[in-house]
């Protein structure tokens, strides 16, 4: 059994692989005019697509576990991982679920944040799973960034709850997805929500 930690995961939200290609309808290699890994053709795509599915499906089960003390990582517990994986595989899930290189984008969003490649690669492998990733905006409803961004913050989550509402990316019913809404709601009522 392995461990996948995940960065703040009550901030995350699924759609579809439909949706997702929205913010990657091309090769972003092709898109950058070179590739930026080149070993990108030796990665086994299918199977790290099924970890990451695998580890949404978890958090959207809410079957993850904190260590004490921890406010921003919630810990996934896989039967199946790393199974045959090789290290650069396993880091490409990991980096997948990290703070600092999560695949990231809010759903009312036109432009992905981070992970082209990685959607890229991996899309073709989700099939009928659900593509988790990591909202965007709600990493600002803090009291550090509130006071950064001023009195009117909650004004602002507001209008993208409105937004998040509106978008069709966004799957209301989605158990994951509704936890995700609650802390977007909980940030429109100027109350800071829980990352983990």
């Amino acid at each position: 059994m392995g461990v996948i930690p995940v960065a703040e995961p009550n901030f995350w939200w699924r759609t579809s692989v439909a949706n997702t290609r929205q913010w990657v309808a091309v090769d972003p290699d092709i898109d950058d005019g070179s590739p930026r890994w080149p070993d990108r053709e030796e990665q086994r795509w299918k199977r790290i697509a099924a970890a990451v599915a695998a580890v949404g499906d978890a958090l959207a089960a809410g079957a993850w576990t904190t260590e004490p003390g921890n406010i921003m990582y919630g810990d996934v517990h896989l039967s199946e991982y790393p199974g045959d994986l090789t290290r650069t595989e396993q880091k490409i899930i990991s980096a997948w679920f990290s703070y600092a290189e999560a695949v990231r984008v809010d759903p009312w969003w036109d432009q992905l944040e981070n992970g082209r490649h990685r959607l890229w690669r991996t899309l073709p492998f989700f099939n009928d799973a659900l593509v988790p990733i990591r909202g965007s905006a709600l990493g600002y409803a803090n009291a550090g960034d509130a006071a950064e961004i001023g009195p009117s913050w909650s004004r602002m989550f507001s209008t993208q709850l409105d937004e998040l509402d509106a978008s069709d990316s966004f799957d209301a019913s989605d158990p994951l997805n509704m936890v995700f809404r609650r802390s977007m709601v909980e940030a429109s009522a100027g109350r800071f929500p829980s990352p983990v």
